[in-house]
């Protein structure tokens, strides 16, 4: 499947139930030529919430794939910004799934606030999790190169700046 065109269609539907689908529909096409990568379940609940992915990478090679093989991995497709508020939450539905080491991963098609982004690099420090972000500008490099790049390049930026 031509992966820019579904992200394409994701993103420019105009039903708000079905942008979702469609984006999630990209995402598990996506993942799928990923390899590596072994799709563990979907929409994964706690007593916080849920969250829309759970991946478990296998072939190591990294030091991020070393420390964090479990992946839990989040898809908005929205028009508006990632807030604080829906990043906090996103923290707390990951340290829910932390029984082992695990990365939260959340993408969007939009992007997220200012203040989302400094909540994120806090607990970061703060709470020694992992935890990466791929919003609407990354998007094409993530089709383009794949997802085992675009990730452990911006987990090398986030170590370099932490």
């Amino acid at each position: 499947m031509e992966m820019n065109k579904l992200l394409k269609d994701a993103i420019n539907e105009p039903n708000s139930v079905k942008k979702g689908e469609k984006f999630e529909f990209f995402f598990e096409n996506f993942m799928a030529q990923q390899e590596g990568f072994l799709y563990i379940n979907k929409h994964c609940r706690s007593e916080v919430g849920e969250i829309d992915y759970f991946y478990r990478y296998e072939l190591g090679g990294h030091p991020l794939w070393e420390r964090y093989p479990y992946l839990f991995i989040e898809c908005k497709n929205w028009k508006g910004k990632i807030t604080s508020e829906k990043m906090n939450h996103f923290i707390m539905l990951v340290k829910a799934k932390s029984i082992l080491p695990c990365c939260g991963i959340y993408i969007t098609t939009s992007s997220f606030s200012r203040q989302a982004k400094k909540t994120l690099r806090d607990t970061r420090k703060t709470e020694k999790l992992m935890l990466i972000t791929i919003d609407r500008k990354d998007l094409p490099d993530l089709v383009d190169r794949g997802f085992k790049v675009l990730v452990q390049e911006k987990c090398d930026k986030i170590i370099a700046e932490t």
